[in-house]
């Protein structure tokens, strides 16, 4: 298996091994550099946890690898350093970045399995130079116990941020800042717990903001629920109106990939008993496919965006002999829609009803402005081009006009010539499918459909854009319904394209297609031996890229790239 065969060259990637998670994203105005961290263990594909793994961007589209950011350390994070979040602040008029983590020091960690006492603490480190170099608080961890103790089935990934809403509501300092840790209780269920401080350093309880049984159902009418146990959670207010974005992990009978998904959920804070309480009043799924560990930061406009890990669902061996595992999601944008009440969308549970200003609102999702970057200059808007097109790093934007809402609407994609292979991406009857029954003849990898629900409303027209990057699918519908798969052709000749929409009237479409999307990572320089195939352990780096990951880390931010000269760890 070829390093390159499934790679995606326009995402956000890890230049070799496994990462999962984003877990800080943050805008620096003094550099107008983003940087972005992610969970990352170098060495090997499969998962676990060693360091932050950290790049830098001027555009959010293409990248420079930075030193790690941090990796286990002291006896509090000597099992790892988990998923958390980047808060910028200007310190006696010098930035300073405060990089919050789990801190974990023994495993397992399951909601299914007994919680080892102390095993989770909620550290911080800084960096004053912009995050070339690092150093830990001397007093983590920040806060040791968790507030369930040994009935605890999890308690990380700690968002920090302030909650002007929230403020107001209790009547203090806007600037107040709040950390939610996601969590649940054995016997109980999922639960968000609030903590409040007013120097990022000293930290109180404030309350449990959400505590849910097992498997709760959102209303009565949803099918949707509330799994076992929170991860990687999140708050923000779009135009007055408060959101969470909550991790699920499901029991054994999910069948989504790895028992996860993505859910927000809107509502209101109120106050009960004295402290603060979440009550929702709409929800949904923040994509339908695998992508989880969703992330959420500001760019340098003021835009909320959101990342996501996008987990590989090929065979074992496919991801050892790749030498790589995972990737982060496009970046996306996360917008209030607001639309007059329709009788149809009285029963579905995206939207929040006004009735007195005859509104109804839900949370968008949108491919990032920033991302008009990647595409060439030049694009082609003929469909009977597109099915004669060759590739497989591609973006594709339609409108379909007059609908009846009866139609069938496929694009065909990473087709071989006698479609043997074929990756069908369907929009029909409210439901838009990513279908990979034929993904992989030799099925190297998932052949289960990702599918989500549209939610078009009546008379409305249909706008899609979709991603095709290698291995990796991103599908957006109407900015209400975002789908994220992965596919493993196995057949060299699954380059084509086509398109089916069977007695709709082609005028009627608007299309436009653009071939061969830019290099995200034009830096790297990887070495043919590391090409060529990596066993799962035997991944070749520098020398100082490894001293720098086993003996601590420092300095200015250095490229990571690997060496003719690089020994094997």
């Amino acid at each position: 298996m070829k390093f390159d065969q499934f790679r995606p060259t326009a995402h956000f990637i890890a230049p070799h091994s496994w990462s999962n998670d984003p877990c800080g994203a943050v805008y620096i105005p003094e550099t107008k550099e983003y940087l972005f961290c992610y969970q990352w263990n170098p060495g090997t594909t499969e998962g676990g946890n060693s360091a932050w793994g950290m790049a830098r961007s001027k555009d959010l589209v293409t990248w420079e690898d930075c030193s790690p950011a941090i990796q286990n350390g002291a006896s509090y994070d000597s099992h790892g350093v988990f998923s958390g979040s980047i808060v910028s602040r200007l310190i006696d008029g010098k930035r300073t970045l405060y990089l919050f983590y789990t801190s974990v020091s023994a495993l397992p960690i399951h909601w299914s399995k007994h919680y080892i006492e102390g095993c989770e603490t909620q550290s911080v480190a800084f960096s004053t130079d912009f995050g070339r170099s690092w150093q830990r608080y001397e007093n983590n961890p920040l806060i040791r116990v968790p507030p369930k103790l040994s009935l605890t089935t999890g308690w990380r990934d700690p968002f920090v941020s302030p909650w002007k809403s929230l403020s107001k509501l209790l009547g203090i300092d806007p600037l107040t800042d709040y950390m939610m840790v996601s969590s649940g209780e054995r016997g109980r269920g999922p639960q968000l717990h609030l903590y409040r401080s007013s120097n990022l350093l000293e930290w109180k309880p404030l309350s449990t903001i959400l505590d849910v049984e097992f498997n709760a159902k959102i209303t009565a009418t949803t099918g949707l629920n509330l799994a076992m146990n929170f991860e990687c959670s999140s708050f923000f207010t779009l135009n007055q109106k408060d959101y969470l974005i909550v991790g699920l992990e499901e029991d054994s009978r999910s069948s989504r990939h790895n028992g996860h998904v993505n859910m927000w959920l809107g509502g209101t804070l109120e106050l009960e008993n004295g402290v603060p309480k979440f009550n929702i009043s709409n929800h949904g799924i923040l994509d339908n496919g695998v992508l989880y560990a969703a992330h959420i930061f500001y760019d340098a406009e003021g835009r909320l965006l959101q990342l996501g890990w996008a987990d590989e669902t090929a065979q074992r061996d496919v991801v050892t002999e790749q030498g790589w595992a995972g990737c982060l999601t496009h970046p996306r944008e996360l917008y209030q829609v607001l639309k007059p009440i329709t009788a149809s969308a009285r029963c579905e549970s995206i939207w929040d009803i006004d009735e007195k200003r005859g509104i109804m609102t839900t949370l968008g999702v949108r491919p990032a402005s920033q991302l008009r970057d990647l595409k060439p200059n030049k694009s082609f808007t003929a469909l009977s081009k597109f099915k004669e097109m060759q590739g497989k790093h591609f973006e594709i934007e339609a409108t379909f006009k007059h609908l009846s809402g009866n139609e069938k609407l496929s694009f065909n994609v990473r087709e071989s010539s006698d479609s043997v292979e074929v990756t069908k991406i369907t929009f029909d009857k409210g439901c838009v499918t990513v279908d990979r029954t034929y993904s992989s003849a030799q099925k190297l990898g998932a052949s289960s459909p990702n599918s989500g629900a549209l939610h078009l409303l009546l008379g409305e027209d249909l706008h899609v854009q979709i991603w095709v990057d290698g291995s990796v699918v991103e599908v957006f519908a109407n900015g209400r319904c975002a789908i994220t798969s992965r596919i493993y052709p196995s057949l060299d000749t699954s380059t084509g394209a086509s398109y089916d929409f069977g007695d709709f009237n082609e005028e009627n479409v608007q299309f436009e297609c653009w071939e061969g999307l830019k290099n995200a990572w034009p830096g790297r320089q990887l070495d043919q031996s590391l090409r060529k195939g990596m066993g799962d352990v035997a991944l070749k780096m520098k020398c100082e890229d490894v001293e720098q990951l086993r003996h601590g880390l420092g300095g200015d931010a250095m490229c990571l790239t690997t060496s003719k000269q690089g020994q094997e760890v």
